[in-house]
């Protein structure tokens, strides 16, 4: 933790963002920053060529958590701790030295940890299979030094608001599978690893299955070579932390992990899936099976809706990695990378196949809608068993929000769109926007040109069999070393969408850094943050405009609401700032259906008004990361 999260001395206002004149420090500043995907900007004074500690000439993202030289530093939810300080500057909840909220997977105090010390609240027992403590038995009380010896054993005596600690050894054959569920989030039942005590789940049909369970915690578990790792089926409000789960032994069924069956409400963070996938078949019919984690189903109607997956780490699948077949879901803040890792039949590749790194999609195009991903890195999608290329993120299903990504290195296009007439995928109303697209299109199994792109939108045929694609907003992203195109439309009519704001391959946009070829598992290698002097600042446009005009009001009317998010209660929503003003205020609620923001805060407009993110200077910049 920081010693001193605040940045102290004089405070200067500029109308609601805070600017604290500061010499913020902590050694863990630019880590947190890096991963919310904020920075400081703004900084005043100094030498322009005299580079900082940070080893960089000073420019406009600099801060003093960065190099140790004092300047302005910018607060723009208006809690106190500037954007180099703050792990989320867009929630005025989380910062450092706020109180750690119990059961919502967010990291509210900046500490690097999510959920500290939050587990059942009420009595406390031990499962210790080698008697570390204790000699064990299941007929034991449960306690540190007489402790169960199976977890079976847990799973039958815990009632809502107890914790199991799980002492450390491997825990073969067993399951997590409470009989009971929780009451509620200050009465959860717990399984917990007992303090960096390294606790294995191997060799089971399930490792965890909660089937019709509430109110569930699993955190800090490892899960190696089970046949099913993760399992939440028909279930709510089941929060899994700090965990990992790899089947270097490959895979026994479709879904490593499945959130299926109406389970809603559920977290998922901070953990590690990697590894679930293989290839099947003979000469001429090559299949590419399994994925590593599937929410919902896109199959049949499947409403597990409103879950928060957010920082964790996922790698190698054989369909595909993660899988989104629901409805509001939030996918932030992840790293995948999917490159040639199972053996395979790929000659080019050496013997190794992968593919795509996230999926949405449906056999419903009006019930898979409204997914928010955001601020991930989707890199490094490869060259599949059963096809010529792969794209990092495959988008079937209508009206997401995609937005401050990071697609980079993907085998075909960073992002396709595509519309399939045997599934009936609608791709259309999707809101793309402030993602970077970095060398994406180089397919190693064909030279194709539509697939050399960092976007495309296909109709695979022109029929009435494959929907048209209309309505997509592709605004304020950052193209750049894509093979030959920035983005291309196969049968889709790009009249018909929303584009503008991008910076289309037109030379160097000025990324701190975005030279050489990383280690797919490397996401600290690029720095997308806009070097002072860069053509992008103030190159992008406002994303939608008022319909009507407020004084002091908080019902703002656009004419396209679907690029904002009232974080579906699992998150916090939206800053948005009018044009030609610098204050941000709270999304509170999004009504689609009349195309109104309800605001936190009253704010005075005309109608016409532009409607961005926070921004500094005149308009938004393209991108991922905004130069404040």
């Amino acid at each position: 933790m920081r010693e001193n999260p605040w940045c102290g001395g004089a405070v200067l206002w500029l109308g609601t963002w805070m600017l604290l004149w500061a010499a913020c420090g902590g050694d863990d500043a630019t880590d947190a920053a890096d991963d919310v995907g904020a920075e400081v900007g703004a900084e005043a004074g100094g030498d322009a060529d005299a580079p900082d500690a940070d080893g960089r000439p000073d420019d406009a993202r600099d801060d003093a958590a960065r190099d140790g030289d004092a300047g302005p530093c910018i607060d723009i939810d208006g809690d106190g701790s500037c954007l180099g300080d703050d792990c989320d500057d867009e929630d005025g909840a989380i910062h450092p030295g706020a109180a750690e909220v119990c059961h919502n997977g967010l990291d509210d105090d900046c500490d690097g940890v999510a959920d500290e010390d939050c587990l059942g609240g009420g009595r406390v027992f031990f499962v210790d299979r080698d008697s570390i403590g204790g000699p064990c038995a299941d007929s034991n009380p449960g306690t540190e030094t007489q402790p169960w010896c199976t977890v079976a054993k847990a799973n039958a005596t815990l009632v809502a608001g107890d914790t199991v600690y799980l002492r450390a050894g491997t825990y073969a054959g067993e399951t997590i599978q409470p009989e009971n569920s929780g009451a509620s989030d200050a009465e959860r039942i717990a399984y917990a690893a007992y303090g960096d005590e390294v606790v294995t789940f191997t060799g089971s049909v399930y490792c965890v299955r909660l089937q019709g369970r509430s109110y569930v915690t699993i955190r800090g578990l490892r899960f190696i070579d089970c046949e099913r790792n993760l399992y939440v089926q028909g279930s709510h409000h089941v929060h899994v932390g700090y965990c990992s789960f790899e089947n270097p032994g490959g895979p026994t069924t479709w879904a490593g992990s499945r959130i299926y069956e109406g389970s809603t409400d559920n977290r998922i963070h901070d953990c590690v899936f990697a590894r679930y996938g293989s290839e099947s078949g003979s000469e001429g019919a090559w299949d590419d099976n399994a994925c590593v984690l599937d929410i919902g189903n896109d199959n049949v109607v499947d409403e597990s809706d409103r879950n928060l997956v957010v920082r964790n780490t996922f790698a190698y699948g054989g369909h595909h990695i993660l899988g989104v077949y629901s409805n509001r879901n939030v996918v932030r803040g992840n790293t995948f990378h999917n490159e040639e890792w199972y053996e395979c039949h790929r000659t080019v590749t050496g013997g190794r196949c992968g593919n795509r790194n996230v999926i949405l999609n449906t056999s419903f195009p009006d019930r898979n809608v409204r997914n928010v991903i955001d601020r991930n890195r989707i890199a490094f999608s490869g060259l599949p068993a059963d096809n010529d290329s792969s794209t990092g993120l495959s988008v079937r299903t209508r009206d997401n929000i995609i937005r401050r990504n990071a697609f980079y290195h993907n085998d075909a296009s960073g992002l396709g769109l595509s519309a399939d007439g045997g599934n009936h995928n609608d791709a259309s109303g999707n809101h793309i926007y402030a993602n970077v697209f970095l060398h994406n299109g180089y397919p190693v199994g064909d030279d194709w040109s539509p697939l050399q792109c960092g976007l495309m939108l296909a109709r695979w045929v022109d029929d009435a069999g494959h929907n048209p694609m209309v309505g997509v907003a592709i605004k304020n992203n950052v193209f750049h070393d894509n093979q030959t195109y920035a983005i291309y439309y196969y049968y889709v009519n790009e009249a018909e969408q929303f584009v503008g704001g991008n910076w289309e391959e037109g030379g160097d946009p000025g990324f701190v850094a975005a030279e050489g070829v990383p280690d797919p598992s490397d996401f600290g290698f690029y720095d997308f943050h806009l070097r002072a002097g860069s053509p992008c600042i103030d190159a992008g446009e406002f994303l939608t405009r008022t319909t009507n005009a407020g004084t002091g009001a908080t019902l703002l009317a656009v004419e396209d609401s679907g690029y904002f998010s009232d974080g579906e209660g699992l998150v916090a929503g939206d800053l948005i700032q009018l044009e030609g003003q610098d204050r941000a205020v709270r999304v509170a609620a999004v009504d689609h259906a009349a195309r109104t923001l309800t605001l936190a805060e009253p704010l005075t407009w005309t109608a016409g008004t532009g409607v961005a993110l926070p921004y500094a200077g005149a308009r938004p910049d393209p991108g991922m990361y905004e130069s404040f």
